[in-house]
């Protein structure tokens, strides 16, 4: 996969990297890696830098729909995106204006602003039963 991710329970913390080029069912895999380890709460690096993406406008509204039907599962944790400049920002922008992420999901530049970011960032909390 073009995605390289590691999840950590123990720091609580979701690394992902990718590596070539991308596409819809790609993202789609690591968001259920991550929803399916019971890590959507954990803090979330995604580093685009190194990649580019065959995505069309409507594969990003796709995922902006899962992103924002994964908030009816758990409040999401902080999620960090650092996209390829050019046309992977203005991607980044509108998957995250479309996912509902409410303020906890930002773009970056590099990497390192991105961590700095996501060390001040508490994570987020499983939602009560009753609101599931």
């Amino acid at each position: 996969m073009p995605i390289e991710f590691t999840i950590d329970h123990e720091k609580r913390f979701v690394h992902a990297r990718v590596l070539g080029v991308i596409a819809l069912k790609d993202i789609e895999d690591f968001t259920d890696a991550v929803a399916g380890q019971d890590a959507l709460t954990y803090r979330k690096l995604f580093d685009g830098t190194q990649g580019d993406g065959t995505y069309t406008d409507e594969d990003v509204m796709t995922l902006a729909a899962r992103a924002a039907a994964y908030a009816s599962i758990a409040k999401r944790g902080p999620l960090a995106l650092v996209p390829k400049p050019g046309s992977g920002a203005e991607l980044a922008k509108r998957y995250v204006n479309v996912g509902k992420f409410a303020g906890e999901a930002r773009i970056f530049d590099t990497v390192d602003e991105a961590m700095k970011w996501l060390e001040t960032q508490p994570e987020g909390k499983p939602l009560p039963e009753d609101k599931r």
